[in-house]
């Protein structure tokens, strides 16, 4: 699967409900040394906004000018955090989750890497 599959695609819980579109996903590089001596990537969890799947530009981290924030998170919705091991099943449809969208956190309570 291609990232790129990924963007836009709905998430809905392990009971069917709606929790938002992936607008991005989060990569760790911890994987194993690649032949450029630097590790390899890996996706550490999709980032979900609840009305739009969009381009986020980093104010979902409520970065940036106050009054582009606010319109940012007003057309968003919640951005919310779902980790990969989270993740129950991908179809050509949906990814759904293991857990309700209750036990989704904030992006912006996530630590940085």
């Amino acid at each position: 699967m291609r990232l790129n599959d990924l963007l836009g695609r709905r998430v809905v819980d392990r009971d069917g409900d709606d929790i938002g579109g992936v607008a991005d996903v989060r990569l760790v590089q911890d994987g194993p040394l690649l032949p450029s001596m630097q590790s390899a990537l890996r996706i550490d969890g999709l980032i979900v906004v609840e009305h739009h799947a969009t381009r986020l530009f980093g104010y979902e981290r409520h970065v940036g000018p106050a009054l582009l924030r606010w319109l940012v998170h007003r057309r968003l919705g919640d951005v919310r955090y779902l980790p990969w091991q989270e993740i129950e099943q991908i179809t050509d449809q949906a990814v759904t989750t293991r857990s309700p969208r209750t036990n989704l956190k904030p992006l912006h309570q996530m630590p940085r890497y």
